[in-house]
């Protein structure tokens, strides 16, 4: 019995430094918006506007890939990346989840909402695991200047 315990614990020991584990992440940026949702949701809520209001993103194809609605990306500095829809609520959010990307991120999902009220707001929020320590503020940065974009474009 204590030999296999022993065997055990040095197998254990053996491979631990080699597995990499993940920092888990959950990001969320919000913005107030003073115009109406809906105007809102006409500028952000078709999957593939995106590359309408994201400064960042220069062209946004949709392709159906084994039936699910997927995002292609091309940004500004020619990076590619591929997202799929996983779920949808008309005009009031849509999620996604990076299927193939340069991003130093894994099992990246991402909801962009609208929450209607008096005073509605849009959120774009994300969970994922990485092992760059700074992957936490790309995204953020990638939230806040997505946001600061709609923002713009709603008070012309």
């Amino acid at each position: 019995m204590i030999t296999v315990l022993k065997i055990t614990l040095a197998a254990l020991a053996a491979v631990s430094p080699l597995a990499a584990w993940a920092e888990q992440y959950a990001v969320e940026r919000s913005l107030q918006i003073t115009s109406s949702p809906d105007a809102a949701w006409n500028l952000i809520g078709d999957f593939c506007d995106i590359d309408d209001w994201h400064p960042a993103v220069s062209t946004c194809e949709l392709k159906v890939i084994d039936g699910a609605l997927h995002r292609i990306l091309a940004t500004t500095d020619g990076a590619k990346l591929v997202e799929k829809r996983v779920a949808s609520e008309p005009g009031h959010s849509y999620t996604y989840r990076i299927t193939d990307s340069p991003l130093p991120v894994e099992k990246y999902t991402a909801t962009l909402s609208i929450t209607r009220g008096d005073s509605s707001t849009i959120t774009w929020s994300g969970r994922f695991s990485s092992d760059d320590p700074q992957s936490e503020a790309l995204i953020a940065g990638i939230y806040e200047t997505g946001l600061a974009a709609i923002r713009d474009q709603l008070s012309q």
